[in-house]
């Protein structure tokens, strides 16, 4: 299918490298899907002509397997050559190649941070170099030239007649009068720019965004969060990576899920470790079950790869779990406290809850999330634990602020239960650090529901307030003094 095209958009045509027709069609794919790469491509050619193929060099020597320059190379080519020349010599190019060789979204970023650095300097260089600006007037006189004399050549070709030969001799005198020039603007350009820092920049920024990702959809292995990225597309990779730019929130988000996950998965492992029969073994590559001799194996270099053929094949021997993680299990509700008490750790709050969304997705089971102030917030459901990258941002940058209604959360978590066939058997994880009166009414009916629909509530307070409203409606609840305390001393992260 057809990548989409926006308007005007133009081709990535004249290479200093050894790019080819495939080369070049990759890069105008991603600027395609990459709205923000399309504005900086935009901007660039204002300062500096032709800026998509200088573009499409810097993502060339930062992805292909090997890239190289093209002595013979001139042309369009000729006034960024010395730049992209300056830029592989640097020790640091080598150093971000290790991000981005054959990785699509290093490599965009890459190119991005590169490119809006590298427009930068062109213009206050352009500001402050004379020599440069009267360069500058002579390539624009030379352009006008040029054109004048292929007009007067097109009126020819219309009348059927054939450039005369003053005509043609003039036209390769300009090109390679406008050549030359470029290569000399080019190097002068090139002379004083620090590639070091550009490229160090890059390389933190590479490395800083996709951790970010990583941190926001990892799931249920440490190290996941690369191979979840390759199921998202690049187009939402990349919109994901301008929202963790633009937003300091997000950003904490990130972290604060990162550290929320690991908490959760040691809470899960020690959980099915200790339900694990170990009496009984099986075939299997379920890594958190595998037996000491094959991680032994593993270690040994000289049985390494029959390792890897076996569990690739699911033929490791590992201890046979009494049960899968889903059996038995409902899907999670989790109602989360956002009124004003809750401003100074709503970062935290959000990777908490994406570390729960990542609990569900490990066990298969639907989840919903219920944020809660005086009033409740938008209702967001995901099947299995499965959240898209809307639904994370809607999490990472949603807060309700205001005061405090244990009521309004707990008639949505019910009529969820109750309304919908995929949360019977729910379990529902109330977390606040306030307090709010329910009335008997309420509660009595809130109760029966509860029968009803069998569905367990979890609560958990956190702070100094009073856990005696909670206690009214859960099943059990902890008291914590923090988010982090609630994830590693209650059970909320073993439910």
């Amino acid at each position: 299918m057809a990548l989409p095209r926006y308007k005007n958009q133009k081709h990535y045509f004249h290479s200093c490298l050894n790019t080819d027709n495939y080369d070049k069609r990759q890069f105008e794919n991603l600027l395609a899907v990459a709205p923000k790469i399309q504005k900086t491509e935009a901007k660039g050619e204002s300062v500096f002509p032709g800026y998509i193929n200088f573009m499409g060099d810097q993502w060339s020597a930062l992805y292909k397997g090997q890239p190289q320059i093209n002595p013979e190379a001139g042309g369009k080519a000729a006034l960024h050559r010395p730049l992209i020349q300056k830029m592989m010599l640097s020790e640091d190019y080598q150093k971000l190649r290790e991000q981005t060789t054959l990785d699509d979204f290093s490599a965009a970023i890459g190119t991005l941070s590169i490119s809006e650095t590298m427009i930068k300097y062109i213009e206050e260089r352009k500001k402050n170099d004379e020599q440069l600006k009267e360069m500058q007037n002579q390539q624009e006189q030379l352009q006008q030239q040029i054109r004048q004399n292929q007009q007067s050549i097109q009126k020819r070709e219309q009348q059927g007649k054939k450039p005369t030969p003053t005509q043609q001799e003039k036209s390769q005198k300009l090109a390679d009068l406008l050549n030359g020039l470029q290569q000399q603007m080019g190097q002068r350009l090139a002379n004083n720019i620090d590639m070091s820092q550009m490229l160090s920049q890059a390389a933190q920024d590479a490395n800083s965004t996709k951790q970010g990702i990583e941190d926001l959809i990892s799931g249920t292995q440490a190290g996941s969060g690369a191979a979840e990225m390759k199921k998202i597309p690049l187009r939402q990779q990349l919109e994901l990576a301008e929202v963790l730019k633009k937003d300091r929130v997000v950003r904490k988000v990130a972290e604060w899920a990162g550290r929320f996950k690991a908490i959760a998965r040691k809470k899960q492992k020690s959980k099915h470790v200790a339900s694990v029969e170990r009496e009984g073994i099986i075939q299997g590559n379920d890594p958190e079950l595998l037996l000491p001799t094959e991680l032994a194996m593993l270690n040994n270099p000289s049985t390494k790869l029959d390792f890897y053929r076996r569990f690739t094949e699911k033929q490791t021997l590992q201890y046979a779990p009494q049960g899968k993680d889903s059996a038995g299990k409902g899907p999670i509700v989790l109602c989360l406290d956002q009124s004003g008490s809750m401003d100074d750790q709503k970062e935290q709050a959000a990777g908490f809850a994406l570390a729960i969304a990542m609990i569900a997705r490990r066990q298969h089971r639907d989840f919903a999330y219920i944020p809660f102030a005086s009033k409740t917030g938008k209702t967001l459901i995901f099947p299995k634990g499965k959240i898209p990258v809307e639904g994370i941002i809607e999490i990472a940058t949603s807060f309700l602020d205001g005061g405090t209604n244990f009521e309004q959360p707990l008639r949505e978590a019910i009529k969820i239960v109750e309304n919908r066939e995929r949360f019977k058997n729910a379990d529902v994880i109330f977390v606040t650090d306030g307090s709010a009166h329910l009335n008997d009414e309420f509660l009595n009916n809130y109760h029966e529901k509860k029968k009803k629909l069998d569905f367990k509530c979890m609560g958990c307070v956190l702070g100094s307030s009073s856990g005696h409203e909670v206690e009214k409606f859960t099943d059990e609840w902890f008291a914590v003094t923090d988010l982090i305390k609630a994830a590693e001393d209650s059970a909320v992260f073993q439910i």
